[in-house]
């Protein structure tokens, strides 16, 4: 299958890229612009073209440039991944420029898909559904409570809307808090999991979040999963989680442990939590079960095959 995938600078686009290329699907990735990117952004694409993934520059904004991409591509799935996610959490979120990317280019996606044949998987978010301390479920209400999981909610419904208008198969994932190797090393995981590997002090909240953190390689197995169901039913959503959600402190702690750190080094409450930040985050995947067969690692192994890669890599 030829996959074209966009957002393959970020995290989780990176990982999707690779993911589909080694299970043998013929990859294509794009990004926003041509150019040397620098930093980690630049590390995943040098990576990707180091396995043969061609990478292409895509604007979303400009409807010809998706027709036009899908004609050259000749893709027969879409990995929408790409979007605005800056200051995601914050009140001044720019939701016209949100709207601009995670939303309206869906209406060309699906248009060149529908010339094409083929079948789209969206990446959605956790961020789509209300807060609360339950496990969310796919079929719940959704009432966000940021202007960028209204974004994202928008996106999911207007894909239901042109998979039905269209006949273009179509998939959301909704990710929780996925984490793994080339995370951006400033977000608080692979922060912590560097200091403590250098001995150093870390200034921590006091962690008692409970957080459905996902392990990429289990993300990337949901999608390979999903693009197989496309041919079952014009359109499904499910969550990409790990279905437990552990106090942020024990997975802090479970790192020092593989680490062989002091534990000592992590000082809880040195900081205090963001404000109004949820105390919990938290997932059922009976239904990626239940559907599609899919298992994700349980979160302490996935942290402890994170640590053995970290100290593999030096």
């Amino acid at each position: 299958m030829k996959t074209l995938v966009t957002g393959i600078t970020s995290f989780v686009g990176y990982h999707l890229a690779a993911g589909f290329a080694a299970a043998g699907h013929e990859v294509v990735g794009t990004v926003s612009r041509a150019g040397d990117l620098p930093g980690i952004r630049g590390e995943r694409v040098r990576r990707l073209v180091a396995r043969g993934v061609p990478i292409l520059p895509l604007d979303l904004t400009d409807a010809g440039a998706i027709g036009g991409i899908a004609e050259a591509a000749a893709p027969d799935l879409w990995i929408q991944h790409a979007g605005y996610t800056t200051a995601y959490a914050s009140p001044d979120f720019d939701l016209a420029a949100a709207q601009a990317l995670n939303v309206l280019p869906l209406k060309a996606i699906f248009a060149a898909m529908a010339r094409r044949g083929g079948g789209v998987i969206l990446t959605g978010t956790v961020s789509e559904y209300s807060d609360g301390d339950d496990p969310h479920r796919e079929d719940e209400a959704c009432a966000p409570s940021t202007a960028y999981g209204l974004s994202k909610l928008t996106g999911t419904l207007y894909a239901r809307l042109l998979a039905a208008r269209t006949g273009v198969p179509a998939r959301v994932a909704r990710l929780f808090l996925p984490f793994g190797p080339l995370e951006a090393p400033e977000k608080l995981l692979p922060a912590t999991l560097a200091a403590l590997r250098r001995g150093e002090r870390v200034a921590l909240s006091p962690c008692l979040q409970c957080r459905d953190f996902v392990a990429v390689e289990d993300v990337v197995s949901l999608y390979l999963k999903l693009a197989a169901d496309l041919p079952r039913a014009p359109f499904d959503l499910f969550n990409a989680c790990s279905g437990t959600s552990p106090r942020l402190k024990d997975v802090v702690l479970a790192f020092a442990e593989d680490l062989g750190a002091d534990p000592a080094l992590c000082d809880f409450g040195a900081i205090p939590m963001r404000p109004g930040e949820p105390m919990a985050i938290r997932g059922t995947n009976a239904k990626a079960r239940d559907l599609l067969g899919w298992s994700p690692t349980p979160w302490r192994d996935a942290v402890a095959r994170l640590c053995r890669d970290s100290a593999a890599q030096g």
